[in-house]
């Protein structure tokens, strides 16, 4: 955002902060750590101390030393963000930035254009972009790499399909050349045994090709078993084709994401027809809309319907289509299409309880992560390690940023100096009005990647710039804010609920309750007190529970047990 844009911006974020001052409460971040009963607890540095700077120098070191130059560079800035005219951090800053700068020549040397983006986007957020180059030139290199390599998927991925304007389904002919490019999968996962009989455990679902040399999309729920580590039975992959042979025909998965429920997998065939992705940008509620697959293991199966409804939020990173179409089991990984037959989102779930109730993944997500399933494993994402909420201007239904109420201990916004209660309202320069809109900002770039947060730290302040080095974010952020945070102060990010210790006992009072949480539909306020018992993870079922001592203020305080659940991962993790 320019300058003076932000500078009028500012007046606004200031009247939203005083809002949002239930989060502003002043926090001591750091980046150092020290344990108490394992759990890692926050540590200031104190850039004033000669002894405290020396120290984060030699760790810089270090890490400069290491194989990634980024994370030194990163290290080395916030030194220099903190402590002025000290030739030592900015001959080390220099060596850092420099290292960095050889490595990304490197990378473009040897056509690693993942790697040359991430190191690219780091000195680029730091006003340090190398000399001559940008960054649509280092992806127009990529383009020519995929090119030369033949994938015309990945090279194709930025150009404008023609649809139709019409409302009118697809013709025979086009519906009989597309099925021809689905396929039903099939994963054979031996024997379940229950109460001593023995069942056959299959999962059915459905794929469609993308690639004339055999790459096709499914759900990454269908094939988990085949990668997930923690997986230990029998697990075998096969798809059936739509040609009316009852044959199976072997497939191997190449990437997947757990996160956007997707996967891309290959087989050694090629096939008859292959669909082409469009954009779901240019979908409005009442469009028409079609779903292929193989529901019930019945291929070639083709229901109509219309987008009901966009932006639900039942993925933690993503909105995605409800749809009318019937879907049921064994449509999952099927194609949405359009009148002209373009794939605009991918089938991901239904709801049994509520018949016609059924979701799709927006095909924008599939193209974003698409070269990293190309590029083989589980796709990471970047976050900022921290949760927080959609800031709204009073009076006014603007929103004016995102507003930081956790950060994780020795997680990159702590690092980096952010402190809670800030709002962020923008990404490298991109404006950042709601929670999903920075979640789709850092969606773009890769875990290990410098991005500069500017946001505004304290009611009547000016906006500031803070450069972090974005860590992988966890399948389950929740479980890792209970591994490495004490227990009452992982209250905040899972339930809603703020806390502060009475005394040296296990009692607390409640602080703050975030608007909208868990703790707040709960019927919690401040100044009750509540006493924690039994805060259990549940991973395979996805969830977080805990048992709570209360005296609540809204019931008179009188005693009471509670239980609260919440799942592991949520929109509010970023």
């Amino acid at each position: 955002m320019p300058n003076d844009s932000m500078n009028r911006f500012d007046t606004s974020v200031r009247r939203a902060l005083k809002v949002a001052a239930v989060f502003s409460i002043a926090l001591v971040l750091s980046v150092s750590c020290a344990s108490v009963t394992g759990k890692a607890v926050s540590v200031a540095v104190n850039y004033g101390d000669a002894s405290s700077v020396n120290y984060q120098i030699d760790l810089t070191r270090k890490a400069l030393e290491g194989s990634d130059p980024v994370e030194a560079l990163a290290r080395a800035k916030i030194l220099k963000e903190n402590v002025a005219d000290s030739d030592p951090v900015d001959g080390l800053y220099a060596d850092a930035e420099a290292k960095t700068a050889k490595s990304f020549e490197a990378a473009v040397n040897a056509g690693q254009w993942e790697e040359a983006i991430r190191l690219f986007r780091s000195l680029d957020a730091l006003s340090a972009a190398p000399e001559g180059w940008t960054l649509s030139e280092v992806e127009r290199l990529r383009k020519e790499d995929w090119i030369k390599t033949g994938n015309d998927t990945l090279a194709e991925l930025d150009k404008l399909r023609e649809e139709s304007d019409t409302n009118e389904p697809p013709s025979p002919g086009t519906v009989a050349r597309l099925m021809n490019g689905t396929v039903t999968v099939w994963v054979d996962r031996g024997i379940r045994v229950e109460n001593g009989v023995g069942y056959a455990d299959r999962v059915i679902g459905s794929g469609f090709f993308i690639d004339p040399r055999g790459y096709f999309v499914t759900n990454y729920h269908v094939i988990a078993s085949e990668v997930d580590p923690k997986y230990e039975g029998y697990s075998r992959l096969f798809i059936k084709l739509q040609d009316g042979r009852d044959s199976r025909v072997p497939a191997k998965v190449i990437g997947w994401d757990p996160v956007m429920d997707l996967a891309l997998v290959k087989t050694e065939i090629t096939p008859e027809s292959v669909f082409r992705l469009g954009s779901s940008g240019d979908l409005s509620v009442g469009a028409r809309i079609y779903a292929m697959g193989s529901p019930a293991g019945l291929e070639k199966t083709l229901t109509s319907g219309i987008v009901s409804a966009q932006n639900r939020r039942f993925i933690s990173l993503c909105d995605v289509l409800q749809i009318d179409a019937p879907i049921n089991h064994g449509n999952s990984g099927g194609p949405i299409v359009d009148e002209s037959g373009l794939v605009q989102a991918v089938v991901f779930a239904g709801i049994e309880q509520y018949e016609g109730l059924n979701f799709a993944i927006p095909v924008e997500y599939l193209k974003a992560i698409l070269p990293s399933l190309y590029a083989g494993g589980k796709v990471r994402h970047p976050w900022l390690a921290a949760s927080g909420r959609t800031v709204t201007l009073p009076g006014s239904p603007d929103n004016a940023g995102v507003a930081l109420v956790y950060g994780l201990p020795e997680g990159p916004c702590e690092r980096a100096g952010i402190p809670r209660g800030t709002v962020i309202t923008a990404v490298n320069g991109a404006a950042i009005a709601t929670i999903e809109e920075l979640q789709a900002e850092l969606l773009r770039v890769s875990p290990g990647t410098i991005v500069r947060v500017t946001g505004i730290p304290e009611p009547d302040a000016k906006a500031k710039d803070w450069f972090v080095l974005l860590a992988e974010r966890p399948e389950s952020p929740a479980s890792a804010v209970i591994d490495r945070d004490l227990d009452y102060r992982a209250m905040l990010p899972v339930f809603g609920l703020d806390l502060a210790r009475i005394g040296s006992s296990k009692r607390f009072t409640v602080d703050t309750v975030i608007p909208g949480g868990i703790a707040d539909e709960s019927g919690f306020s401040p100044l009750d007190v509540v006493e924690l018992r039994d805060l259990k993870v549940d991973e395979e079922a996805g969830t977080v529970s805990v048992q709570l001592y209360t005296k609540r203020r809204k019931n008179g305080y009188l005693d009471a047990y509670i239980g609260l659940m919440a799942s592991l991962d949520s929109p509010s993790y970023f």
